[in-house]
């Protein structure tokens, strides 16, 4: 027997907010009509109602916090639910703009039945900050009607869906309302009295179309359904209820949506080395940060540290009003074994300190040093990126001083030369830039390292010890 599973998410921009501070407010959603379409769990006990008009809200809950209606926004929520869920369950199909279409026939081998598959879902569905309603069908319409109801019906006893089915409103299909209205003039208003009627009398009265919804409703016609497919990539939106100047306050959306980065991440065992996350504002183009992590990071705890290192050196001249977070791309976790003597238990790694220096200074202002087969100094060492192990075979040479000039100096006092001369030349032996390098000792008694140039001009490179 076909089994399908409809999910209904009643309030998915209210829910979408997740922090602790706005579930404590009354919010609603309105639409252009300025009707009440979403409201979290606050605003409907203080009596606001789906379809309320936006004055009597207004007069019932006077600090009612008002949103928008964005269609887009609806549809990436609804999209990041499916692909979260997507990790325990296949076959799912969107139903814009709040249901999901689950196929469970095949899932139920895999769970050892509907307890175990259900346990499985809801566990995935309690990370989840949305609520919803469920049930289960022999088709999708048959679910779809039956979770509108919020019954939360999941059986696979025949007799209780038909029986369910039987006693649903015809308000609960997707019956237009002329067809319903005409129904409900012959004495029709449950799907029992419906179903009970005659295919030839019903082709009389009514279109095609009511004949191919009963037949889809029954599992008798087939019904096509687009499964979405996995994407190997994160992208999350939060709308902030207030405009957010201090970007420490950011801090608990930005933790919202790192904390779901990490679920996925935890699924597919992967981790990721790059975040992009946009600040986005009413009235100027976004911000857009890059926070790097060169180890490669799947925590929420530690990719927080790194963006807040990032945010603390920004000075915002307009509110932030939303965030993005977005990843493109996921690596293969590694596996990080510990010394056995190690005196602090979960200290910091190399890559990490390197990744915190790296968001607080930037990230060309941290480098390795290596050594170089060249014999001019400033050619004689290179900035790697950090702990990039160098060339081995390279050695040091002899006589050579502890500091070096940023940049040579002409030298401009009386020096006694001690030591020299020693040829240097660049690659390819260019006998123009030939260097005759020298020790020699000032009346200071600091002790130098000079040379001259082919064009007989003398230079201080370095300061002995």
């Amino acid at each position: 027997m076909a089994l399908y599973l409809y999910l209904q998410f009643p309030a998915l921009q209210p829910d979408s907010l997740g922090c602790a501070t706005v579930q404590q407010l009354p919010v609603a959603v309105v639409n252009e009509q300025h009707c009440i379409v979403q409201l979290n769990a606050v605003a409907g006990h203080s009596g606001i109602t789906l379809n309320m008009a936006l004055g009597t809200a207004a007069a019932l809950c006077p600090n009612l916090q008002l949103l928008p209606y964005q269609p887009q926004l609806q549809l990436n929520i609804l999209q990041s639910v499916a692909q979260q869920l997507y990790q325990v369950t296949a076959d799912i199909a969107l139903d814009p703009p709040d249901g999901l279409y689950i196929r469970l026939s095949n899932m139920l081998h895999l769970y050892q039945g509907l307890p175990g598959y259900w346990q499985a879902l809801s566990r995935e569905l309690k990370l989840l900050p949305y609520r919803y309603y469920y049930a289960s069908g022999v088709s999708p319409f048959a679910a779809k009607c039956l979770a509108r109801q919020q019954l939360n019906l999941l059986t696979t006893e025949p007799d209780a869906l038909a029986s369910a089915l039987n006693h649903s409103p015809l308000r609960f299909t997707e019956l237009d309302t002329d067809s319903q209205q005409q129904l409900q003039r012959l004495g029709i208003n449950t799907l029992g009295q419906l179903l009970a009627l005659s295919q030839a009398e019903l082709a009389r009265r009514f279109d095609s179309s009511l004949l191919s919804y009963l037949g889809r409703l029954r599992g008798s016609f087939y019904h096509a359904l687009h499964y979405i497919k996995p994407e190997h990539s994160f992208s999350r939106y939060v709308e902030l209820l207030y405009d957010i100047i201090d970007t420490a306050v950011l801090s608990t959306p930005l933790h919202t949506l790192l904390q779901q980065l990490e679920q996925q991440l935890q699924r597919i065992n992967a981790a990721c080395h790059q975040l992009q996350l946009s600040l986005l504002f009413r009235g100027m183009p976004a911000h857009r940060l890059s926070i790097g992590s060169a180890q490669g990071e799947y925590r929420a705890a530690n990719w927080l540290k790194l963006c807040q290192l990032q945010l603390d050196k920004l000075k915002l001249t307009e509110p932030v009003s939303g965030l993005q977070l977005e990843v493109t791309a996921f690596v293969p976790q590694q596996s990080q074994s510990d010394d056995l003597f190690q005196p602090v238990p979960g200290a910091v790694s190399p890559l990490q300190l390197v990744s915190l220096l790296q968001a607080r200074l930037g990230y060309h202002s941290v480098s390795g040093l290596t050594l170089q087969n060249q014999h001019l100094p400033e050619q004689a060492s290179q900035r790697p990126l950090p702990l990039l192990a160098g060339k081995a075979a390279v050695t040091a040479l002899a006589l050579r001083p502890a500091f070096l000039l940023a940049k040579p100096q002409r030298l401009t006092e009386a020096v006694e030369i001690s030591h020299g001369p020693e040829r240097l030349c660049p690659d390819g032996w260019a006998l123009d830039a030939q260097r005759d390098y020298f020790i020699g000792r000032n009346n200071k008694g600091q002790w130098l390292w000079l040379y001259r140039t082919a064009q007989q001009q003398w230079f201080v490179q370095g300061i002995f010890s």
